[in-house]
C-alpha cells in the first residue's frame, strides 16, 4: 500500500515532469518507444521503492536516472536477444553497433520545449502534432485528449500510435541538429502551445473547470519560447495572451465555487501583476506594428483586462479586433467570439442573427459555449423557453462535470429578462482556436 503522501507526490511528478523525463531519456537512447516505456517504468518504480526507501532529495533527478537505466536495460536486453539470434543463425556480418547512450546538448537547451519541437514534425499532421505534444510533452492522458478532439479513446490511441511511428522513422531528425530545423517548426510549436493552454484554461475532460497543471505547463513553455526567440512578435504575444487570460482566473468562480460570467466577475480578484506584465509585452509588439493572430488575440484579452467593468469595455474595438482576426484565421470559435461582442455592442437581436448564421456554417455542433451564447441572447430577448432548451443542449455536450453542472443550473434558472447579454469568453479564450475543431 502506497502512503497517500507519497502517492500524491508521485502523481504530481507524473503530471509535471513526465515530458521532461521523456525528453532527457529520448536524447540518451534515440528511440521513442524505448524512451516512453522507460519513462513509464520510472514512475512505476517510484511507487514501488519510495515507500520502502523514502522520498529522494530530488524527485526529478531520481526519475531521470531511473528512466535512463531502464532504457539502457531494454536496449541491452534487445541486443542480447539479437546476438543470440545471430549465433543460432551461424553469424551475420555487418551487425549494427550498440546505441550511443551519451547525452548531447541540442540547439534548444530546455528539455520540455525540445520535446514540443520534436512533436511538431512536419511529416505529422497538425492534429497529431497537437495530440503528441499533449501526450508526450505535457503528460495529458489519452482519454482527456480524445475528449478534447471529440473522438473516442481508441481512435485517439490509434492516432497517437501512428504519429509515434512516423517520429520513430525520422532517424537523425530526432536530434534537431540545427537552428534551421527548429525555426521551420516554431509556427507549429506556437500553435500547439496555445492549444495546450486553451485545454488547460478550460479543461476538456474530468470534473473541474480547469486543468491548472496543463495551463502551468503551457505558460512555462510560452515563456521559454519567448526567451528562445525574444524578437519574435508572435511568441511575445502568445506569452502576453496567456498572462492576460490567466490573470482573470481568480474571478471565474464565486465564493461557493460556481462559475460566473465575465460580466459578474469580481475584478478585484484579478491578478494585477500578470495583467501589467501582459500589457507591457503586448505594447512592445503592437508599437512595432505586429498584427499577427496571437497579437490580435492578446489585444482582445487586453481590452477585457483594462476595463474596470463589463459595461466600460471598448466593445467596438473588440468587434473590430475579432473581425481582423477572422480575416487572418477563419474559424467557428473566432466567429462566435465576434457574435458575442456584437450582441453587446449592437444588441442581442443583431448578435443572435450573426450567431445563427455562423452556426449554420457548421463547426460548432459539439461546442457547448455556442449553445450557451445563444441561450444568453435568447434570454435577453425575453425568449426564456428557447433559452432553457439551449442551456440543456449545452449541458448535453459539456466536457467536464463543472461545465455540465453550470449549464444544467442555468437551464433550471433562466437568465432574467433585464440582464445584459453575457460574454461567452468568460470561461476561455473565445478568440483562440479550440482543439476540438481540429478533429
Amino acid at each position: 500500500m502506497v502512503p497517500p503522501a507519497i502517492a500524491e507526490v508521485a502523481a504530481r511528478a507524473q503530471r509535471e515532469l513526465s515530458g521532461r523525463v521523456l525528453a532527457v531519456t529520448l536524447r540518451s537512447v534515440r528511440d521513442l518507444d524505448i524512451a516512453e516505456e522507460a519513462t513509464a517504468d520510472a514512475f512505476l518504480l517510484a511507487l514501488q521503492t519510495w515507500p520502502e526507501r523514502g522520498m529522494p532529495a530530488s524527485v526529478e533527478a531520481w526519475l531521470v536516472t531511473a528512466a535512463r537505466r531502464r532504457a539502457i536495460d531494454r536496449i541491452r536486453s534487445a541486443q542480447a536477444a539479437r546476438r543470440a539470434l545471430i549465433r543460432s543463425a551461424g553469424g551475420l556480418s555487418g551487425v549494427t553497433a550498440a546505441a550511443d547512450l551519451t547525452t548531447e546538448v541540442g540547439v534548444i537547451g530546455d528539455e520540455e520545449l525540445r520535446m514540443v519541437v520534436l512533436c511538431c514534425d512536419p511529416r505529422v499532421a497538425t492534429t497529431e502534432q497537437v495530440a503528441l505534444t499533449l501526450r508526450l510533452a505535457c503528460g495529458v492522458p489519452t482519454a482527456a485528449i480524445a475528449a478534447a478532439f471529440l473522438v473516442s479513446e481508441p481512435t485517439m490511441a490509434a492516432r497517437l500510435t501512428r504519429a509515434k511511428k512516423r517520429l520513430a522513422a525520422a532517424g537523425p531528425a530526432l536530434d534537431l541538429p540545427d537552428d534551421a530545423t527548429v525555426d521551420a517548426r516554431l509556427p507549429s510549436v506556437r500553435r500547439v502551445v496555445n492549444l495546450a493552454f486553451t485545454l488547460g484554461h478550460t479543461a476538456a475532460a474530468g470534473a473541474e473547470l480547469t486543468d491548472e497543471d496543463l495551463a502551468d505547463r503551457a505558460q512555462y513553455l510560452a515563456r521559454a519560447l519567448h526567451v528562445l526567440r525574444p524578437d519574435d512578435a508572435e511568441f511575445t504575444a502568445l506569452l502576453a495572451l496567456i498572462l492576460l487570460t490567466r490573470a482573470r482566473s481568480g474571478g471565474r468562480l464565486d465564493d461557493e465555487g460556481q462559475q460566473v460570467l465575465l460580466v459578474d466577475a469580481d475584478r478585484s480578484r484579478w491578478d494585477r501583476g500578470a495583467i501589467s506584465e501582459g500589457l507591457a509585452l503586448l505594447e512592445r509588439v503592437w508599437v512595432a506594428g505586429a498584427r499577427g493572430p496571437m497579437t490580435l488575440q492578446a489585444a482582445i484579452a487586453a481590452e477585457h483586462a483594462r476595463a474596470p467593468s463589463a459595461a466600460a469595455t471598448n466593445w467596438r474595438r473588440v468587434v473590430d479586433l475579432y473581425g481582423e482576426l477572422l480575416r487572418q484565421q477563419p474559424s467557428p470559435t473566432v466567429a462566435l467570439g465576434r457574435c458575442v461582442a456584437m450582441s453587446v455592442l449592437s444588441g442581442p437581436a443583431a448578435g443572435l442573427a450573426d450567431l445563427d448564421e455562423v452556426i449554420s456554417l457548421g463547426g460548432l455542433e459539439r461546442y457547448p459555449y455556442a449553445f450557451g451564447a445563444r441561450a444568453q441572447m435568447l434570454a435577453a430577448l425575453g425568449r426564456h423557453a428557447e433559452a432553457r432548451a439551449e442551456w440543456t443542449a449545452a449541458a448535453g455536450c459539456a466536457r467536464t462535470d463543472a461545465e455540465k453542472n453550470y449549464f444544467l443550473g442555468q437551464s433550471a434558472a433562466p437568465v432574467e429578462a433585464d440582464r445584459a447579454v453575457r460574454h461567452a469568453g468568460s470561461r476561455g479564450n473565445v478568440g483562440g482556436a479550440k482543439a476540438g475543431r481540429h478533429r
